[in-house]
């Protein structure tokens, strides 16, 4: 038996591959990563628009996300909270939406004008989701962070893996050299989640992502609250899912000039290409310092994975595609010594001297008695310790609904050795720039209505125990005893 499946998104037009009739997808292994799946239906060539479509177009949709992923960087074993399987919700019910909250991969129909949209049946909505798990299953820490970059980052994944997805596909390699041979100009690929963006577009024709989101752009980094908080369909604006297309423009260029480099340009060689492409964001993104100017942080990061990847072969292609965008890296400066530290070096387990994390407390400005967390290991073959304090932002100046509340900010130092003794490697954290930061990012969230205002809830897991409209990405939660405004999940719907 075989089952209808369409590769990319149904509003990808005309230049996009078509629905076509496949043989579905096995089985993730049991020693892999996988889905659970509830109302299991007979495999069939099912027409576009039934629950039997649904179903097996968000299966084979969110099974090549994973495929797509391991293409790049080997076999994908577990989820965030090292568990093997997650569900997968083709059709959670009534909105505009589709999101990744932890607990589930939820997709949603909304009618609008006449017209039902069925998040579930993109591939391009689906694999996008499916990257948010996919990330958070090896950075578990940035679900939490409160800087908008992070999450820029975050939502920018998830349309990369949509792009590696895409790319995973012969007929689509095939399709997109004929409309885009050097990749260079705007085209099916790098326009994601055209279907759902034109549901948002009956529905509010003026907001900003009644626009797709491109790959292909030219965008250039701005700090986040330098721009304005809305905008019309497709502008840049201090928002995550629009300040990701800076990120998503990185790495479009990036393939691009991998392509370009290769000895024909071929749908063989753009898949080398993709491939290679994934496996240094990847690598870059579980070494990348968490820091307020997180795309920078992470463009370095890549930088080094390529020179640990391939020694270095790509340095100028990672280079320059940032630079497109304004982001200027000197990825080395990651690894400089900047500042002397009382103590001897990291052992070789990461250990620090007792001196050495008093001199880091004063110099973070921590209180007696805070917690600096530190752990060993080796950053692209150098050995360092990376020491974290997570501080407790007030929320109290941003709003007065935030009163009492707090959001917490990691600061992480990175220690080596400078002869004998120990030495920050890279940027000190400021205190004052994590303040700004964090509370320039929960006004973010109050001007796009993502906080829910509710009572403070007391719970061991937001996602899975606060139930939600869904549109809200994050609630103040009752932790220690003090009221922290937390992450509920990531979304792709009508209010962002």
């Amino acid at each position: 038996m075989s089952i209808n499946f369409i590769p990319n998104d149904p509003g990808a037009g005309t230049t996009a591959p078509a629905m076509r009739e496949q043989p579905k997808r096995a089985n993730r292994a049991a020693s892999k990563s996988g889905f659970t799946l509830n109302g299991v239906v007979p495999e069939g060539s099912f027409a576009l628009g039934t629950p039997q479509f649904l179903f097996w177009q968000c299966r084979e949709a969110a099974i090549a996300a994973v495929e797509a992923w391991e293409a790049s960087v080997g076999a994908h074993t577990k989820w965030q909270g090292n568990r093997k399987k997650l569900p997968l919700l083709p059709d959670a019910g009534e909105d505009l939406n589709a999101f990744y909250d932890r607990q589930t991969f939820s997709f949603f129909h909304k009618n609008v004008a006449g017209t039902t949209f069925f998040s579930g049946v993109s591939t391009d909505v689906v694999a996008h989701e499916v990257g948010h798990g996919l990330l958070d299953s090896v950075r578990q820490d940035f679900f939490d962070v409160n800087f908008l970059e992070v999450g820029a980052l975050h939502e920018a994944f998830g349309d990369c893996v949509a792009l590696l997805t895409a790319l995973n596909d012969k007929e689509t390699r095939e399709k997109l050299l004929t409309v885009a041979a050097n990749l260079r100009k705007r085209n099916f690929v790098e326009s994601t989640a055209e279907n759902l963006s034109e549901g948002i577009r009956k529905l509010m024709p003026n907001h900003n992502a009644a626009e797709p989101r491109h790959a292909f752009n030219t965008f250039k980094f701005q700090v986040p609250q330098t721009l304005p908080s809305n905008g019309g369909p497709g502008v840049l604006i201090n928002e995550v899912h629009s300040f990701g297309m800076v990120f998503t423009g990185c790495v479009w260029d990036l393939l691009a000039n991998m392509f370009a480099a290769a000895p024909a340009q071929t749908e063989g060689t753009l898949l080398t290409a993709a491939q290679a492409t994934g496996k240094i964001l990847i690598t870059g993104l579980k070494s990348a310092l968490v820091t307020p100017r997180f795309l920078q942080s992470v463009g370095r990061a890549m930088v080094l994975a390529d020179q640990s990847i391939n020694a270095g072969a790509n340095r100028d292609r990672i280079r320059d595609a940032f630079q497109r965008h304004d982001i200027l890296l000197g990825a080395n400066a990651i690894l400089a010594p900047t500042m002397a530290l009382a103590g001897a070096p990291p052992t070789k387990r990461g250990d620090l001297a007792p001196s050495t994390k008093q001199d880091l407390h004063r110099r973070l400005g921590l209180a007696k008695g805070a917690k600096l967390t530190v752990t060993g290991g080796e950053l692209f073959g150098t050995p360092v310790a990376t020491a974290v304090h997570t501080r407790e932002v007030p929320l109290s100046p941003v709003d007065k609904r935030l009163k009492g509340v707090v959001a917490l900010a990691p600061e992480p130092v990175i220690v080596g050795a400078s002869g004998k003794r120990a030495v920050v490697l890279g940027v000190l954290p400021h205190p004052a720039d994590t303040e700004d930061e964090v509370q320039a990012f929960v006004r973010t969230l109050i001007e796009h209505d993502r906080i829910d205002f509710g009572k403070a809830k007391k719970t061991r897991s937001a996602s899975r125990d606060i139930t939600t409209d869904g549109t809200k990405t994050h609630a103040i939660i009752i932790v220690g005893g003090k009221k922290v405004l937390k992450r509920l999940r990531f979304l792709c719907g009508a209010g962002g």
